[in-house]
């Protein structure tokens, strides 16, 4: 409680003095260096889910992107999150787009960006996490790539130090990716993954009109053991205050469209694995999710808007309601 009154009171308003960017610095780099005793959260029995065979402790997840490095997932484990995203992981060191490209729009809890996969590289973060033995089976990376060889090589360097893995295809911000939104590209990538790790797979999809991309998608991976998909990444727009010209909204606005998608696909698909992700901001987000399907949830933009406890507090009501019961 004294966390989540000092979040809205006193640290949010000093971390929005500072541009999107160097405040989450500001926040990773204190994470990285506080010891996980810290943040350390209980979870009930009644919170806990089942995905691909495996125990998670809450269907509450951490978002890719939030945690790009992988400097701070034990963190946000210990706030209460049932799994962390890591990434997205690129090969090599990426700058990403020119900034200014995060933008903050306040009144409606939102985030607009044009970040095009900013990264230290897969073999820095791989020494990261390595040191998060205890937490392994609870961490997912997303990775990505310019060409389907580069996506397999991140999951080759990743395969024995995590959960799973989110292979992000559905990125606004990266022009490449556009050509991987197809079935067969799909199923050419899932293939050469299979033949290295039995791991559990997500294909991160982009938000379109055609639902029918969807459902091919669905149909196509659904020959694979260990698949699923996470609906949805950032709605593409267009806004002159990115340097870039356009990006990704995320945030609040997000949450109808998502539980559209989901209403749409779950009655189709009763035995896949769909996590939805986009517009998630508190417990009453998560029960209408939940409610229509979901297997988990992932949110990133509302805990720079709720603060810390946001997990903690979406399992309080989680576990009260009995809903995964």
């Amino acid at each position: 409680m004294f966390l989540d009154l000092s979040y809205k009171y006193l640290i949010k308003k000093i971390l929005f003095l500072f541009p999107p960017e160097m405040a989450h610095a500001l926040i990773e780099n204190f994470l990285y260096f506080m010891p996980n005793f810290l943040f350390i959260n209980k979870f009930d029995k009644s919170t806990e889910i089942t995905l691909f065979g495996e125990k998670m402790p809450s269907p509450i997840g951490i978002a890719a992107g939030l945690d790009k490095n992988c400097k701070s997932s034990s963190k946000y484990l210990s706030m209460g999150f049932g799994f962390s995203v890591v990434g997205t992981v690129m090969k090599n060191p990426r700058e990403g787009n020119p900034k200014p490209r995060v933008i903050r729009l306040i009144d409606e809890k939102s985030l607009l960006n044009s970040l095009s996969f900013p990264s230290d590289g897969a073999m820095i973060i791989l020494k990261r996490l390595k040191r998060l033995k205890k937490v392994k089976n609870r961490i997912i990376v997303s990775v990505s790539g310019l060409n389907e060889d580069e996506i397999i090589e991140n999951i080759s360097v990743f395969k024995d130090h995590c959960f799973g893995f989110e292979i992000n295809i559905s990125s606004p911000n990266t022009e490449d990716l556009k050509k991987f939104i197809n079935p067969e590209s799909v199923e050419s990538i899932i293939s050469k993954a299979r033949n290295i790790t039995d791991s559990p797979i997500l294909i991160k999809l982009p938000r379109v009109e055609d639902y029918n991309i969807y459902e091919n998608i669905l149909k196509t991976i659904s020959k694979f053991n260990k698949i699923g998909i996470v609906i949805a990444n950032t709605k593409p727009i267009s806004d002159s205050r990115l340097k870039v010209g356009k990006g990704g909204k995320s945030g609040a606005p997000l949450i109808n469209e998502t539980l559209k998608i989901l209403k749409y696909l779950r009655p189709k698909f009763k035995d896949s694995v769909i996590i939805c992700s986009g517009g998630v901001s508190n417990f009453q987000d998560t029960r209408k999710l939940l409610e229509a399907g979901a297997n988990a949830i992932q949110l990133y933009t509302a805990l720079i808007y709720e603060g810390p406890g946001l997990a903690r507090k979406i399992n309080m009501k989680l576990k009260n309601s009995r809903l995964l019961s």
